[in-house]
């Protein structure tokens, strides 16, 4: 399975911000808190639209996932990365993507909150 990474960080990216993109991605997010190396993974059918809601809701405090929220607070934007973990040719790829994702996460020694 061949993963096409993006990210919300300018160097990783080389420069190219991928929310100026207007094509519509497909595919899995990831949010990592790289402090502790924990990460949660989102399907989404629109990974732009979908992280900049993400990144809002979490900058309001009122993302849904408690953990994730309460974490963000307390260390800050600068120590997590929003970003698109994999990109998928279609829907019904995302729950075998999904799977792929996390083992490869975890095998990398990142947990799953």
């Amino acid at each position: 399975m061949k993963f096409r990474v993006y990210s919300v960080n300018m160097e990783k990216t080389n420069g190219v911000d991928f929310f100026l993109r207007e094509d519509v991605i497909i595919g899995i997010i990831k949010i990592e808190n790289m402090l502790t190396g924990s990460f949660l993974l989102v399907k989404s059918i629109d990974c732009i639209a979908d992280c900049r809601k993400i990144r809002f809701s979490l900058d309001l405090g009122t993302y849904t996932h408690y953990a994730l929220q309460r974490d963000y607070e307390a260390t800050g934007l600068e120590l997590f990365d929003i970003s698109i973990a994999a990109e998928a040719k279609n829907k019904e790829e995302l729950d075998e993507l999904i799977e792929a994702t996390s083992t490869l996460l975890e095998q990398k020694g990142k947990k799953s909150y």
